[in-house]
């Protein structure tokens, strides 16, 4: 398990001037790799073999909302490993120690040259504990709007080389503040589902297409402009 005290800096608060859901989510992710350095499976060590560590899904609870700014807490641990996905949770405190926001999420291995999926090490699954440690049950990512859903107007997003990350792609947190820019007015996130589906490089047009199924429920589709689906997010708020 790591843990990590983060200082959340000024341009990372909301209008408002709380800490924004999208900080919380790149504050993962470097706790992320920072853990999975401790145990000779960061990027450092599996570039060596052209591999790359790929989000698949994740889901994410935010238990407070409009908090302050302040130092924010994290802990994060590798759960499981499988054939393929490695499951991740992580956990975030705020300065008096409350739960801030906690989730799970799932990554697999990728060759980056040849842009294919690649069956999770021996060395990976050694790590295994005998008994997870999983915060969260896993959600239904699958779950498809309800028939008398209100198409929203779409946000056109153009993808530019400051968005993407070491594997030469689009950050996974960018896909998440995309979706969230068609939040509904005057409401708080309380959970974002996010499945992450193709790759996106700079220079790319993304049409955020949203449903809404309820006030407090909706579904996020990000098209790409050859068709295919860069990903799709479900949120409810409150």
């Amino acid at each position: 398990m790591l843990e990590k005290i983060f200082e959340v800096r000024y341009d990372e608060l909301d209008p408002h001037g709380h800490i924004s859901p999208v900080s919380l989510l790149r504050y993962f992710q470097e706790a992320a790799a920072l853990d999975a350095q401790s145990f000779a499976f960061g990027w450092e060590n599996i570039q060596q073999n052209r591999l790359g560590w790929v989000l698949t899904h994740m889901q994410v609870e935010f238990l407070q909302t409009n908090v302050k700014r302040q130092p924010v807490k994290i802990r994060t641990w590798h759960a499981f490993s499988e054939k393929i996905l490695s499951r991740r949770e992580f956990e975030f405190l705020t300065e008096d120690g409350a739960t801030l926001a906690r989730g799970a999420s799932w990554w697999l291995l990728m060759d980056v040259d040849k842009r294919r999926i690649t069956k999770s090490p021996p060395e990976l699954l050694a790590l295994n504990p005998a008994e997870p440690n999983f915060l969260v049950q896993e959600e239904n990512f699958k779950r498809t709007p309800a028939v008398d859903a209100v198409s929203l107007p779409a946000v056109l997003i153009t993808t530019r080389r400051e968005d993407l990350d070491l594997n030469g792609h689009v950050n996974n947190t960018h896909y998440a503040a995309w979706a969230l820019e068609n939040a509904p007015e005057g409401k708080t996130l309380q959970k974002l589902l996010i499945n992450f589906k193709n790759e996106c490089r700079d220079g790319e047009t993304i049409s955020v297409n949203t449903l809404q199924e309820t006030e407090l429920l909706r579904h996020h589709c990000l098209l790409k402009s050859d068709g295919k689906e860069a990903a799709h997010a479900i949120t409810y708020w409150q």
